[in-house]
């Protein structure tokens, strides 16, 4: 489904599950992915709608491509915390919430083996279908790390045009990237490279 900004919120249809976490106005230069580190279960967006959460992203992608919208894309939303980056400008910023919009995508990050396949942080079994054992672009972990599906990928993808082409970003990093050693999201089983370029060619067609 295509999608786009209006009164910065996505469009057509798209559930807002209101955040109170939130901080002043944005100034959007990056966009950055990060995942959930929760199951199916778990329900990310009214995690953030609570205050004693003190955390938000602007948008949540679940494992069946459900987006549900947390925060307005004019508003800082707190999904990077301690973060640097050096930008395409040359210059070099820090806490990266002020300047980013921040896509959460259901997933459980990583996996450790068992006897009988993986599982979760919390224990929770993953099929091997769905894990792919892989080493972490800065070293570590390396171990398996849960696959995210077609759906959210191309949820993902869609929001994501939309976003940088209202917004002018040019730069879509993980938080891994902004909090190296801090952060492995969104790890080896997202393919950020080639998201990147799909995006950004996209919304170059469109130009």
């Amino acid at each position: 489904m295509a999608l786009s900004v209006s009164n910065h919120r996505l469009a057509p249809a798209i559930r807002f599950v209101s955040s109170p976490n939130i901080g002043g106005a944005l100034q959007p230069k990056f966009l950055v992915i990060h995942y959930t580190a929760s199951g199916e279960g778990f329900d990310t967006a009214a995690y953030f709608a609570k205050p004693a959460a003190r955390a938000s992203a602007h948008l949540v992608i679940r494992r069946d491509g459900t987006i549900i919208q947390c925060v307005p894309f004019n508003a800082v939303a707190w999904h990077a915390g301690k973060s640097r980056w050096t930008g395409a400008d040359g210059r070099v910023y820090s806490n990266l919430n002020r300047n980013a919009v921040g896509i959460e995508i259901e997933n459980w990050g990583p996996l450790k083996k068992t006897g009988d396949g993986w599982v979760s942080w919390s224990g929770q079994p993953v099929p091997d279908a769905l894990a792919v054992e892989a080493c972490h672009k800065f070293g570590r972990p390396d171990c398996g790390w849960e696959l995210f599906t077609e759906v959210q990928i191309e949820a993902a993808f869609e929001a994501a045009r939309a976003i940088c082409a209202v917004y002018g970003i040019a730069e879509i990093v993980g938080h891994d990237d902004i909090a190296p050693g801090r952060k492995s999201d969104p790890g080896p089983a997202w393919d950020m490279e080639t998201f990147r370029a799909g995006v950004l060619a996209a919304n170059k067609r469109v130009a």
